[in-house]
């Protein structure tokens, strides 16, 4: 299996603290378009990973204020990445145990196994609460950094 590193795809151009969005597909596409504008996806997966959630629910909310978008690599993936968004006001996503939603880190890859590696260097993260609340109260990118890589 392929390992992604984080500290390889996380940087500061990815990062976008305390913004305001009213609900969760705003959120899910402000996190897509810093992968837009990173060129690592194509607007078609943007529209991919709101249409994922939409339809299968809220599933992207892996643990206690984190949503994880996502799609299928073929839905306009042109290499591995990730953003992360921090909300200044929590939304819900209307996932009842981990609501409510105030990071939301978009992840894509270009292959299967890359997209496996990245949920997997993630894990760690997600796993540990404190680091989530410091990445939740980030002041600015190094700090978000800090918190995600450990």
């Amino acid at each position: 299996m392929s390992r992604v590193s984080l500290s390889g795809i996380v940087s500061p151009s990815n990062i976008r603290l305390k913004k305001s969005v009213e609900n969760r597909e705003e959120a899910i596409r402000l996190a897509g378009e810093v992968l837009i504008d990173n060129g690592i996806v194509e607007n078609s997966y943007v529209d991919a990973m709101v249409d994922s959630c939409n339809e299968l629910g809220p599933y992207i909310v892996l643990v206690p204020g984190v949503a994880i978008p996502h799609a299928r690599p073929e839905c306009g993936a042109n290499k591995v990445g990730i953003s992360i968004v921090t909300l200044n006001k929590p939304i819900v996503f209307g996932n009842e145990e981990n609501d409510p939603v105030h990071t939301v880190i978009a992840i894509a890859s270009d292959n299967n196994e890359n997209h496996i590696g990245i949920i997997s260097s993630l894990s760690k993260f997600l796993m540990d609460s404190k680091r989530v609340e410091l990445l939740r109260v980030a002041e600015n990118p190094k700090e978000a950094i800090d918190a995600v890589l450990g």
